[in-house]
């Protein structure tokens, strides 16, 4: 990455930023909060999967939580690090669960093009973490 012009390196800038909110507020806040309030959406996919639903509220909570620290300054990098192998082993257990229960391809590959996107932020916050 040392000879990216101006333009390219805006772009990875720009990309780090956009996937960064994306798993920070979709996945983590949003998410988190869809999790510790439990609609009925949830309840469904959790008596679907296996799961008790006291397992949501606190993976609800660590996505909130998780969401905030991913969004930290550099200077919080510790706190960063946990919430993106939180995160990432939160899409590595969905993607299997739904396998597990023979769920359709879709249910499966999303968990891991999110692993994708999550592996993309954290490769590219040493150079444009603020």
């Amino acid at each position: 990455m040392k000879n990216l012009n101006l333009k390219q390196l805006l772009s990875l800038k720009g990309l780090y930023f956009l996937i960064t909110l994306i798993i920070a507020l979709l996945v983590g806040i949003m998410g988190g909060i869809v999790d510790i309030i439990q609609p009925q959406g949830v309840v469904d996919i959790a008596n679907h999967l296996g799961y008790p639903l006291y397992f949501f509220t606190l993976l609800g909570v660590f996505k909130v939580l998780g969401g905030i620290a991913i969004l930290l300054p550099k200077s919080f990098d510790k706190a960063k690090n946990i919430a993106y192998y939180g995160f990432g082993f939160d899409f590595i257990f969905a993607s299997y669960s739904h396998y597990s229960v023979n769920d359709p391809f879709s249910n499966i590959i999303v968990p891991l093009v999110l692993l994708v996107l999550l592996a993309t932020s954290y490769f590219l916050k040493e150079k444009f973490s603020y």
